[in-house]
């Protein structure tokens, strides 16, 4: 009886264990700013994008809208990751990145109103 009591305490701190390593992972950021083409805007534009490791793969999430739109990602030694011509861009939009060691990211996006520059990074 003794026995099977501290093999499930074991087990169990073995669980717990893999949850608190869980929490020390850094996570992907993206800095972005944009470059406005025309003189004058009617609202405030702000290129957010939510960056997610999942499993191996980085999702990207835009948090705005915008039409027309090029997107191109490389990755640390400016090799193409993702090449997008004449897209639309709206909120909640995903891309897939096959997570590698290919940190820091650019992001560059261009459309005829606005271009964005960014990257992703850990931390």
């Amino acid at each position: 009886m003794k026995a099977k009591l501290l093999l499930v305490l074991f087990l169990v701190s073995l669980g717990l264990g893999a949850f608190a390593s869980e929490h020390h992972r850094k996570k992907s950021h993206v800095r972005c700013k944009a470059h406005h083409k025309a003189a004058m805007t009617r609202a405030p534009f702000d290129p957010s994008i939510q960056a997610e490791g999942i499993n191996d793969c980085l999702y990207l999430t835009f948090q705005f809208s915008l039409s027309d739109a090029d997107i191109t990602i490389l990755d640390k030694d400016g090799n193409e990751v993702v090449k997008e011509q004449q897209t639309i861009i709206h909120e909640g939009r995903t891309i897939s990145i096959p997570e590698t060691d290919g940190y820091p990211y650019s992001v560059e996006i261009t459309s005829p109103t606005v271009d964005i520059q960014g990257e992703i990074i850990l931390e």
